[in-house]
């Protein structure tokens, strides 16, 4: 099942004009989970491999949920809960420069977040240091924020997080979000895009089977590529096979 909503505004990779949103299976359960965590106010984990739209369901999820406060943060490397105080300072619009005493500035948001109940959506979470972790126990642990912690990861890096006991202990949700089935490519991309509406199905089935494999990002790319071809050659349709070269010169598609 799929759905399609116009007025989302989620950013489309490669900010593809005319593309849409579409709630797939994979974000319709992110979001169950989601709100699961937001009764809880526990701390979950969403995982997918890289390209599937972890990201991009995090936007759609916030959307969804206009009066929920979200503060989304997306730190640096190796990050220091310093980076971590002052980007939460800067999130919640707080006036003036963050205090320089840690204290002091744990004190200031930690009296900004006691109300309301807030979403804090760490992005790229596998890339925090054990320092960042251990602020975010902190957090959690501390009585005074209303916070769900979301903490976003790449699956391939998730070794990373799981070596955290203390982050272990406490994460309620460890979510994994699969690729777009087989069946629901040829429902999703025609709902994603206008380009795809008359492609046939077993085309679909092919460009997904030789390249996508149910990645979004993989079918954006591959949109990409055909906006192109239709910019250049409007009267002439291309074949699949045109489509993946330009991707991967390495592939060969057979009929």
């Amino acid at each position: 099942m799929t759905s399609t909503d116009n007025t989302q505004s989620a950013p489309h990779y490669l900010s593809l004009p005319d593309a849409r949103t579409v709630t797939t299976q994979a974000v319709q359960a992110a979001g169950h989970a989601l709100d699961n965590a937001l009764r809880e106010q526990s701390m979950m984990c969403l995982t997918a491999d890289p390209g599937v739209g972890k990201t991009f369901t995090l936007h759609i999820l916030c959307e969804q949920r206009p009066t929920l406060p979200a503060l989304r943060l997306l730190p640096r490397p190796q990050a220091r809960p310093d980076d971590l105080r002052h980007s939460l300072h800067r999130a919640l619009n707080l006036p003036g420069d963050p205090p320089q005493d840690a204290g002091t500035c744990d004190d200031y948001l930690r009296h900004t977040l006691a109300k309301p109940p807030r979403l804090l959506a760490i992005d790229e979470a596998h890339q925090l240091s054990a320092s960042c972790i251990e602020y975010l126990r902190y957090l959690h642990d501390d009585p005074a924020p209303q916070i769900t912690i979301l903490l976003l990861a790449s699956r391939p890096r998730l070794k990373a997080l799981r070596t955290q006991l203390t982050l272990i202990s406490r994460v309620t949700t460890w979510h994994h979000m699969e690729p777009l089935a087989a069946d629901e490519v040829l429902t999703a991309l025609p709902d994603f895009h206008p380009l795809w509406h008359s492609t046939p199905s077993h085309t679909l089935a092919c460009l997904d089977d030789m390249w996508a494999h149910g990645n979004m990002r993989r079918w954006a790319a591959l949109t990409h590529q055909l906006q192109a071809h239709h910019r250049r050659h409007p009267d002439h349709p291309p074949d699949p096979a045109t489509l993946l070269r330009r991707l991967d010169p390495r592939l060969v598609l057979t009929s």
